[in-house]
């Protein structure tokens, strides 16, 4: 299969540069950097590459992560598509794996490797596609007891056999190929009919959940999603977001977007809850993040 790699830019130059050029060299036919109309010397530097498989299409404005990738995805050729984020660095190796197991499903799933930090560490990035309940736990921070519980040898035996933590623990130690719910969207790869037959990422996502939307249609549409731990991509994260993840305002908004579409005005309403249950529990303890917890709100509440 003939690759194409989507790679999405917003003012990482030195991280974007090092992407790009690990796509280059892993083998891709294509490789296409879609800048977000970055105000620095992203789109210089990149350019300066001048490779005869190299395309970097210059946005005017910022519309967001799912907008720009797939744009990028409907300059791709190829019948096979690689979304790299901007903080990750492609191996030939990996590559190859990828492509192998997208082949086996011809062409119709989503295939993603195994991430790790520069220091080797391995990310939790599949197996974990977000339900109210999940956000719930995270958003009233009762996540830390189950950390807490897991560090318990007796309590993390029973831990790790409910419902909500079993596809988490499977995909972490996973040595062989399996099937999972959700897979991360900093790297991925899907047949590029496959993508478009599933109407590609969905716009109405700014930046958060957009990864998690397309799993849960791929899911519906009856398309695997396979993760692959032995094809290993090196991922920073958070490159992009200066710092503004869990329950901030991108990902509020987002979060709110993601429950309202899957599970509708009571899911938007749970979202708009959560919110406020954590505002108001940050301003009770005076917790140096009232100000963004208040931020998020707001964010969220935007149509």
């Amino acid at each position: 299969m003939k690759l194409g790699v989507v790679i999405v830019s917003f003012q990482t130059p030195g991280l974007t540069r090092a992407a790009t050029l690990s796509a280059i060299t892993s083998g891709a036919d294509t490789t296409i950097v879609v800048d977000n109309a970055s105000l620095d010397e992203t789109v210089p530097m990149i350019s300066t590459q001048a490779h005869p498989s190299l395309l970097v299409i210059e946005e005017s404005t910022n519309r967001g992560f799912g907008a720009a990738a797939n744009v990028g995805a409907k300059a791709v050729p190829h019948e096979a598509v690689i979304f790299l984020n901007s903080d990750a660095e492609l191996e030939s190796s990996g590559v190859e794996a990828l492509l192998a197991e997208l082949q086996q499903c011809g062409g119709r799933a989503i295939v993603a490797p195994r991430l790790a930090d520069p220091a080797g560490a391995i990310q939790h990035s599949a197996g974990l596609l977000p339900r109210p309940g999940d956000l719930l736990v995270r958003a009233l921070n009762l996540h830390r007891i189950g950390l807490w519980a897991t560090r318990q040898r007796v309590i993390e035996r029973v831990v790790r056999q409910g419902p909500y933590a079993a596809d988490y623990y499977r995909a972490v130690s996973a040595v062989d190929t399996i099937d999972t719910n959700m897979v991360s969207g900093a790297c991925f790869a899907i047949g590029r009919e496959a993508f478009w037959e599933l109407g590609g990422f969905d716009e109405r996502f700014f930046m958060y959940f957009e990864d998690a939307d397309l799993c849960k249609r791929a899911a519906a549409a009856g398309m695997p999603i396979r993760y692959v731990p032995s094809a290993v991509v090196t991922h920073i994260g958070g490159a992009s977001s200066e710092g503004d993840y869990h329950f901030s305002p991108m990902h509020a908004r987002s979060m709110r977007q993601y429950l309202e579409k899957w599970w509708g005005s009571p899911g938007a309403a749970l979202a708009i809850l959560l919110l406020w249950l954590r505002l108001i529990g940050h301003a009770l303890v005076l917790h140096p993040g009232t100000g963004k917890a208040f931020a998020a709100l707001r964010a969220a509440l935007r149509p």
